[in-house]
């Protein structure tokens, strides 16, 4: 199955209802595309942006300063949408329903920073209807080395071994954008206070620690939802 993940950083003049309206333009895509098979979509739960918005513009340190420590702030809207195959995800890009939702979300977003990873996975659909996911997604640094790649992938997968942790799944960019992402880790937790647990724990700072070591990790953009799908 190929999934379609793209995240969005919203903009400091999208209200409240503009959100909703997003939200309910990402659920349409789903019923309205006949070529999507199942799909998932959400906000953050812990708020998104807007701590960043809290934050006068002239008091923060750029993207491009904040290298290991990490991005400012969560991301807000995620959506995930399964297909086939290329075909599949080349009609629904085609289809006048998601020519519509992209003009919208372009208008309530940074277009320009949204994230975006198309990546392959077998069996189910991973995703559990009332539980949290929790995606973030990266890019590698210049010249990291393989051996290095590889020791942070394990250690992503090692969150597999955190309390609450339900799954841990990793996909590759497959990608014909020139702006996706290089890949993805999706972890699933059972609630929100789970999720907290393992964001603020020891075994998540272990492994971003060791990812931040080989990717531009100022550049991650992740965020935590509540699942809706499959």
């Amino acid at each position: 199955m190929l999934r379609h993940s793209v995240i969005w950083l919203l903009r400091d003049t999208t209200t409240a209802e503009l959100r909703v309206e997003m939200l309910k333009g990402l659920a349409y895509l789903r019923m309205e595309c006949p070529m999507v098979r199942s799909g998932d979509y959400g906000a953050d739960i812990f708020g998104g942006s807007q701590r960043l918005h809290e934050v006068p513009q002239a008091e923060r340190i750029p993207v491009w300063r904040r290298g290991a420590a990490g991005p400012p702030s969560n991301y807000d809207v995620a959506l995930h949408l399964d297909f086939d195959d290329w075909s599949g995800h080349e009609q629904y890009s085609a289809d006048p329903a998601h020519a519509a939702a992209s003009r919208f979300n372009a208008s309530v977003s940074w277009d320009e920073l949204t994230a975006r990873v198309d990546w392959h996975y077998d069996g189910a659909p991973p995703a559990r209807r009332g539980h949290v996911k929790h995606v973030a997604m990266f890019v590698w640094a210049d010249g990291a080395a393989e051996e290095a790649k590889q020791r942070a992938l394990d250690a992503v997968r090692r969150l597999a071994e955190a309390p609450g942790v339900e799954a841990v799944t990793i996909g590759h960019n497959v990608g014909r954008l020139v702006s996706d992402y290089d890949w993805i880790m999706d972890v699933q937790l059972p609630d929100r206070t789970a999720t907290e647990r393992l964001l603020r724990g020891p075994h998540y700072a272990g492994a971003m620690e060791t990812v931040a070591a080989v990717t531009k990790y100022e550049w991650t953009a992740r965020l935590s939802h509540v699942m809706r799908g499959p």
